[in-house]
This record gives C-alpha cells, sequence and structure tokens, in this order.
C-alpha cells in the first residue's frame, strides 16, 4: 500500500527528469557512473514481451512498463526500441529509514537491521532455541556476504518423514518488506513454540527453512549500515530472479545471457541438496499472490490448487487489513504469465527442476517502506503466512519402502491424467518420505522407482485441507521369500514338514535346516528331522529369472525332551486340562510363579502376565482355538509347554 509521502516524492520524482525519446540519450550520462537505473517507458505495454528479455520490468501500470537495466541492458533497448523514456529515482532513495546495528530494537520491529545486526539477530535465534532452530549458511555473495537460512523442526538436523517448506525474501535488494516480515516470522515461531498450539505443531510436523535476505549485496548497496540506495541488482548489476534456467527450451539454461551468479549457484545447491515440498519468495512493488508459470501461457497442472490456495492467501490479508490493501490484478492473484511474462525466474526453477511449489507474493507496493508501517504489514501477513505453510502439510503423503527388505526407496510419484510439465514428485532419502499437494478429488497414482515394477493405487481419496496418507511398497520382481510349517515346537527325533509359501514365483529353491536331518534341501515341501534339543535357524534362498532372495528365520525351531500335549507336571509346575475346551487353563506351582506368556506357532506375542502367586487361572477364550506355546517362569523352573485350545 503507497503511502502519500511515497506517492508524493515519486510525483516530484517523475518531474525532475525530462521526457524523451531513448534515442536522445546516452548511457553515460543517464547511468552517472551508477550500476542501475529506474525508468519508466510510455505506451510499451504491447511490447512488454519483448522488453521482458532484454531488461528487467518491474511492473506495469496502464500502458506504461516500469523497469530497471544495467548499462548494457539499457544499451540493448536502444537498439531495438525507442520509446519516450522517463528516469525514474530509484525506490531505495525515495526516504530515509531508520537503521539499528542493536539486534533488540530491531526485534521491536521500529528499525531496520544492519548487516551485522542481520547476522547476530539470526545466530542468536540459534543460540537462545538450539533445541529447534539452527542457523546454516548456503553461500556467499559476490561481494562475500553471507547467505544464511534458519532451520526450524523439534528435531532440528534429524532427517524425518516431515514436509520441507522454504520461505525466502529479497532477491531482489531493493525490496525490503519480505527481509523484515521473514525475521518477524522466525522471532514469531521460536518465542510461540510450546505456547500456541497451532505453531507447535507446525514446528513439530514440518521442517522450516526462512531464508530473510537472497540478496545482501543489494539490500546492502550503499554499505553495510543501511539499506538507503539499495538495488535490485546484485554487486555484478545482474537481476538475480532472471538468472536462473527456464523451463522453456528456447530460454534454455541461461535466458538473460548471463554466467550464472555466487548467489545463484548457492540457491541451485541448496535446492538440489533438500527436498523442498512448498516455498515462497517475498518480492514489492505490487501487492499480490503470482502463481506460476511466469516463462508459459499455459497452466500448471495444479492451477486449480494455486487458485486456491493463493486466494487464501489473499482473503486472509483482506480480512486483516485495511480497505485496499492486497488487491491487485484478480483482486489479489494472478497468473504471472497473465501479468507479464518473464524468464529465469526462480518461481519456475523451483516448480520445473525441482518440484516443489513455490510461489511469488508481492507484499507491498512501497518497496522501502518507512519503519512505522513495518509491525503494520506483519499484522495484515503473519496469518497468510502460516496458512500458506500449513498447505505443505496436507494433500497425499507416505513412505515408499522396498517390499523384501522395508528399506526405503526413492521413486517418481506420478498422477495419470493428471501430471504435465514435471508436475510429479519424488520419495526422498534416507526416510523415503514424499509429500504431494493437491487440490480435492479422487486420482489414481503411480509409483514409479528405478529398479521396480510400477505400482498404481486408483481412486486415493483427497480433501481440501486434510492429509490423505498413503504408503507404499515396491516389488522388484525377485521373489519374496516366505515359510511355513508344520510345527515350530517339538521333541527330540520328530519331524517338521517345510512349506515354500514365498511369492514372486520361484523357480528354483535351497533350504538350509541347523541341526536338521537333512541338513539341506532344494525341494519346495521338504520334511526335516531334529534329533538334538536346542534352537535352530531355518534358511531358504529362492531364486526366478530375475533373481534371487534370502529369508533367515533365527531360532525358529525349538527342540524340547520336556514338552507334552497332556498335562505336565515338571518338577514345581502344573498345567491344565491340555487339551482345553472351554480356554480356561490352570497354572499350579510348588513354589512362587513370576510370570507367564503365550504365543502362537510363529512366534507372535498373544498374552503376558506377571505372577507373584502360587497358582493362577488363564481365560483363554477370546482366542481362536488351535496350538499355542505357552512359557511358564517360577522361582525354580522356566518351562515351555505346547497347549492345544478346544476340542
Amino acid at each position: 500500500m503507497r503511502t502519500i509521502l511515497t506517492s508524493i516524492l515519486l510525483f516530484i520524482s517523475i518531474l525532475s527528469f525530462s521526457q524523451n525519446p531513448l534515442s536522445e540519450y546516452d548511457s553515460k550520462d543517464v547511468f552517472e557512473q551508477k550500476g542501475e537505473i529506474y525508468f519508466r517507458l510510455e505506451n510499451a505495454v504491447n511490447d512488454a514481451e519483448k522488453l521482458t528479455r532484454i531488461i528487467s520490468i518491474d511492473k506495469i501500470m496502464g500502458s506504461d512498463v516500469y523497469a530497471y537495466a544495467s548499462e548494457k541492458e539499457f544499451n540493448n533497448l536502444k537498439a531495438g526500441f525507442d520509446f519516450n523514456f522517463f528516469k525514474l529515482q530509484k525506490p531505495s532513495e525515495l526516504i530515509k529509514v531508520q537503521m539499528s546495528d542493536s539486534p533488540r530494537e530491531v526485534l521491536d520491529w521500529n528499525y531496520y537491521p544492519t548487516y551485522g545486526a542481520y547476522l547476530q539477530i539470526m545466530q542468536d535465534f540459534a543460540t537462545n532455541f538450539p533445541s529447534i532452530c539452527d542457523i546454516d549458511t548456503i553461500g556467499t555473495t559476490v561481494e562475500n556476504r553471507l547467505i544464511i537460512v534458519a532451520r526450524i523442526s523439534d528435531n532440528v538436523g534429524l532427517e524425518e518423514d516431515e514436509p520441507e517448506f522454504l520461505y525466502t525474501s529479497s532477491i531482489h535488494g531493493d525490496e525490503t518488506t519480505g527481509y523484515i516480515l521473514t525475521l518477524h516470522l522466525i522471532d514469531h515461531l521460536l518465542l510461540n513454540y510450546g505456547i500456541d498450539e497451532r505453531i507447535t505443531n507446525m514446528v513439530n510436523n514440518m521442517d522450516i527453512w526462512i531464508n530473510p535476505l537472497a540478496n545482501p549485496d543489494g539490500t546492502y548497496a550503499g554499505g553495510n549500515n543501511s539499506v538507503n540506495g539499495a538495488t535490485r541488482y546484485n554487486a555484478n548489476y545482474i537481476d538475480l530472479n532472471r538468472n536462473y534456467p527456464d523451463p522453456d527450451p528456447n530460454d534454455g539454461p541461461h535466458p538473460d545471457g548471463e554466467e550464472w551468479q555466487a548467489e545463484t549457484v548457492a540457491f541451485m545447491n541448496f535446492a538440489e541438496n533438500r527436498n523442498f515440498v512448498l516455498s515462497a519468495n517475498f518480492h514489492g512493488g505490487a501487492e499480490v499472490a503470482n502463481y506460476p508459470w511466469d516463462t508459459w501461457s499455459k497452466l500448471t497442472a495444479d492451477d486449480v490448487w494455486w487458485r486456491f490456495v493463493s486466494r487464501e492467501y489473499a482473503d486472509t490479508v483482506h480480512v486483516n487489513s485495511p480497505n485496499g490493501y492486497f488487491t491487485d490484478l484478480q483482486n489479489g492473484i494472478t497468473n504471472g504469465y497473465v501479468w507479464y511474462t518473464i524468464s529465469g525466474g526462480r518461481q519456475d526453477y523451483m516448480n520445473y527442476f525441482h518440484q516443489c511449489r513455490e510461489v511469488t507474493l508481492e507484499v507491498s507496493a512501497t518497496k522501502l517502506l518507512p519503519v512505522n508501517q513495518l509491525i503494520n504489514f506483519w499484522n495484515y501477513n503473519n496469518r497468510s503466512m502460516l496458512n500458506y505453510m500449513e498447505q505443505a502439510l496436507y494433500g497425499i503423503r507416505g513412505i515408499v519402502t522396498d517390499t523384501i527388505t522395508g528399506e526405503p526407496i526413492s521413486c517418481q510419484v506420478f498422477i495419470g491424467g493428471h501430471d504435465v510439465d514435471s508436475s510429479m514428485v519424488f520419495s526422498d532419502l534416507p526416510v523415503g518420505n514424499y509429500h504431494r499437494l493437491l487440490k480435492a478429488g479422487t486420482y489414481n497414482i503411480t509409483y514409479f522407482g528405478e529398479g521396480y515394477l510400477p505400482k498404481t493405487v486408483k481412486n486415493v481419496v483427497v480433501n481440501d485441507k486434510t492429509t490423505t496418507t498413503l504408503n507404499v511398497k515396491l516389488w522388484d520382481g525377485t521373489p519374496i521369500p516366505a515359510i511355513s510349517s508344520s510345527d515350530t515346537l517339538i521333541t527330540p527325533n520328530s519331524a517338521i514338514q517345510f512349506y515354500d509359501i514365498s511369492g514372486g514365483s520361484p523357480t528354483s529353491r535351497l533350504w538350509t535346516f541347523e541341526g536338521g536331518n537333512p541338513s539341506t534341501s532344494t525341494e519346495a515341501n521338504p520334511v526335516v528331522t531334529y534329533s538334538d534339543e536346542g534352537t535352530f535357524d531355518v534358511t531358504l534362498i529362492v531364486t526366478n529369472p530375475i533373481g534371487s532372495n534370502t529369508i533367515v528365520l533365527e531360532d525358529f525351531i525349538t527342540v524340547d525332551d520336556g514338552i507334552g500335549v497332556k498335562e505336565v507336571s515338571v518338577h514345581n509346575i502344573n498345567v491344565y486340562p491340555n487339551p482345553s475346551a472351554n480356554g480356561i487353563i490352570y497354572i499350579d506351582s510348588d513354589d512362587l510363579l513370576i510370570g507367564f506368556s503365550l504365543s502362537d506357532l510363529t512366534g507372535k506375542s498373544i498374552l503376558e502376565k506377571g505372577g507373584n502367586c502360587n497358582n493362577s487361572v488363564i481365560d483363554l477364550s477370546f482366542i481362536e482355538n488351535g496350538i499355542y506355546i505357552l512359557k511358564v517362569q517360577s522361582l525354580s523352573e522356566s518351562r515351555i509347554i505346547k497347549i492345544i485350545l478346544g476340542k
């Protein structure tokens, strides 16, 4: 929202420069040894798509184009066009703002921080909240300033099944409202963790990253002690938001014709090493949520979802701000290309190359706000900022694992009939988690993993602002080993029949029976005799034309001379009746019973109970009839008994 003071100063600045065709200007006179200029081109809107490939368009008002240019860009502009040219005073020079090098003063939100104060504030966040906040340097700028991020999570630094979220601001160095908003957000999250239920839930269930200042060289172009004189461009006078690889193959990896800048490389590496699900890039100069694409007229696969979350941001702002704020274009939202197209923007780069849903949030028509408005803009936006963050928790999420090993795997998660233009997502190691943000609907989802057979889950229902959990196992086509047996607990010199119940159509197998006779077999269902007491492993290797897998069941077979199916009296323990027709079992002991446990023949625990008595009655009528293993412990004995429930 533009203040009266800012409007007056802008009007004066416009009048202070003459209006003439571009051809009448010499670049040396226009630039006056400065690296960038701000200007207006009269009646240039019809050529905006051509102009955006030469200069850095800031906004379009009516038929006029407002833009920035380096001297090189200005000369290229003159070579192709001859619009009437108005040189304007730079937005960062319109007012003088108060600065402070005191972190405490800055955190009262009445000052802009000096560069030194910014670094100290970020470090203090980590120092004061070490269990939930860490600070990381992701790179350095052309002039060796630090590009830093705050990471906030309940187990900060650990990779968990949580969506990764990113806020970043001021890639254009003179657009500083988002710089303060994101600093304020970090402070707000840390101070309210464990107090505010909503914020606590977000910190506990998300991996939050916040970079308040993406272009510190531009923001502090006038020196480390002031944001006055800030530049849009970096120290090499390159627009960083035109410096990324573009999805349009006609634009390619260097759409602006420049080498990737140090700041660009830092963010590209950062995005490559993380798995961001959702992000937003704060800008200034307008008041609108700008969603992708910027480079193409075609819509994204998730255009309906984008309009839904952008509308939520704008509508929530409207409830918490004066009339007229955040109402640009379609009442506060716009498709980027519909507004004006750009190439090499970070929004499209993140969406296309990293499958991260990123939006551009233009939060202030006035690029450099007076300090007495900073808290107002926080009040206008903070609820919307939290709403947008929470979207990372919704949609479809889950963990993808290997059917045989149970280990997490990386795979593509693709929605047939929906996904286009790199809108699929991927499960991420080491956890194997994926997060697919979606508008309400019913979807068929296919999982593609290298070396695995595709798997499609049909008719998955998604509702707005809710989470659908879908864990998936992928199979590589090799056999899935599984074993069954006629018994697992026998007396010496008894026989057990084993069964190969493996999946995946094995064509051959090799059994190994520890303590058994025979000790190996290639039969599907071998019979094995055990002579000696003890516990023994069983191993099965199964093979098909694709490969082989092994299963080892440790201590699967127990051979014990004291095991029987009749009522037993072994030293001091009596168990009866056995079989039990009604499921009631009695245990008597000459000395103190410590406890007992019941399991089925696979070893699955059914019941455990402590003792400290001389007898006990067990009611097992709640379980199915069959054969079970009862382990009884007294002060002097530990016995394993096979019991039969049912006639």
